[in-house]
């Protein structure tokens, strides 16, 4: 008996196709590392965490899968953090912590491993929606669950800490990297537009907006203008083509220079500052202070890159550094681009500069309309470019290279695009 070029197998598991993707058949533990991307605490050592059982699970089965099927798999990313891995390790090798160094290139690897799996399995369309359909209703979960937390004040899972005081992070461990992830959840659903109906979609919005306010992160609000206003312009642009897409960035850009201009933002954080709310004091309230706080770790970094030279001196290495010069102010890197000035040389710069700029193009390829079953199941793919864009900013005081659900928006732009390119 003859089989048709897709091969079925039972639920769970991934079929090998004609074209060589990946054909999702149900959930798995893939599905389920996806759903537990904030699940990053308690942590372990170097810098392990729960989820990353399950991710270690999942690149397994991965691999076994793929060595059976004999399909073919695609590697995005390769040259841009070939050249970010060679200037981490430069950088280790003569550092003062290479250890800790090698431990943190590692981890890059396991992301980088991480990412392909998530690509591979959404070059097929069933893989791509039951991902995306995953992490869009597992966040509006996790935001629920975040709201049950405050009002039977469960520590465990709003996370509060007393140097954070009302900000809170469910387990992520640093309130601006849970803003980071409600950020993108909220381009998840809509680019996906999951819950399909559209009232349950903006009660889907409004309770992440709302998980997001609770963070206290003004890098997360920032994040959700410069998201929204680059997805609308996009959006445009995919339906009604150039000229209405410019137009519409023109009053943009005039709405905002109005804004800068006539708004008092000082007035606002002093009020901010006064609020009765916790969280209204404890994030646009403290505006000022985080301005100065990170003014004070670029100096530092400025300082970090003459005194170490082009090659950097490996990565983590910013805060052992700064005790040993007896900083004023001693913090790990909290800013993915000086990080990789400082700590990976110009080498690791060059490298992130490619990776964003491959990045970038990818997006940006994805957004033309087409007409596949990708297309159905990203319904709405300029929501990624500003999903992408936003974390751009994020990136500028808080470093997010590092975590597990960046990369599976990065794997998501390049399931698009390879889709785009093998298309053609």
């Amino acid at each position: 008996m003859q089989h048709s070029p897709t091969t079925r197998r039972s639920r769970g598991r991934i079929s090998s196709c004609s074209d060589g993707c990946a054909e999702w058949k149900g959930p798995d533990r893939r599905e389920l590392a996806v759903a537990l991307l904030p699940l990053l605490r308690p942590g372990g050592p170097g810098n392990s965490a729960p989820v990353d059982l399950l991710i270690g699970v999942a690149l397994a089965v991965s691999v076994f899968a793929a060595a059976g099927s004999g399909k073919k798999w695609r590697f995005p990313y390769v040259v841009p953090m070939l050249l970010f891995l060679a200037g981490g390790t430069i950088g280790a090798i003569a550092g003062p912590v290479p250890a800790a160094g090698i431990t943190a290139l590692a981890q890059d690897v396991i992301l980088l491993a991480w990412c392909w799996v998530v690509v591979n399995i959404c070059r097929s369309a069933d893989g791509l929606k039951i991902l995306m359909r995953t992490w869009a209703y597992s966040s509006v979960v996790w935001a629920a669950l975040l709201f049950l937390a405050l009002a039977t004040n469960t520590a465990a899972l709003t996370g509060r800490t007393a140097k954070d005081a009302s900000r809170t992070m469910l387990t992520f461990g640093d309130p601006n990297v849970c803003a980071n992830y409600i950020f993108i959840s909220i381009m998840i659903v809509w680019a996906a537009q999951r819950p399909r109906r559209w009232p349950f979609r903006v009660a889907a919005y409004a309770i992440l907006i709302a998980a997001l306010a609770t963070t206290g992160s003004n890098s997360g609000i920032v994040s959700v203008v410069v998201g929204v206003a680059i997805a609308a312009v996009l959006g445009v642009y995919r339906r009604r083509g150039v000229v209405p897409a410019v137009t519409m960035l023109v009053f943009l850009s005039l709405g905002g220079y109005f804004v800068a201009a006539n708004v008092n933002f000082t007035n606002i954080q002093q009020r901010a500052q006064a609020s009765r709310y916790a969280f209204i004091r404890d994030g646009i309230g403290r505006e000022q202070a985080s301005v100065s706080q990170r003014t004070s770790i670029l100096s530092e970094s400025i300082q970090l890159y003459h005194a170490g030279g082009l090659l950097g001196a490996g990565p983590v290495s910013t805060k052992t550094r700064l005790q040993a010069e007896q900083a004023p102010f001693v913090k790990e890197a909290h800013d993915d681009y000086a990080a990789a000035l400082t700590e990976r040389g110009v080498v690791g710069l060059l490298g992130l500069a490619l990776l964003i700029g491959t990045i970038g193009r990818r997006a940006l390829s994805a957004v033309r309309p087409v007409a596949s079953q990708h297309a159905s199941v990203v319904v709405r793919p300029n929501a990624l470019v500003g999903a992408f864009a936003g974390t751009l900013v994020a990136m500028a005081v808080i470093e997010l290279l590092h975590v597990r659900h960046v990369w599976t928006l990065f794997a998501f732009v390049a399931a698009l695009s390879i889709q785009e390119w093998e298309r053609r």
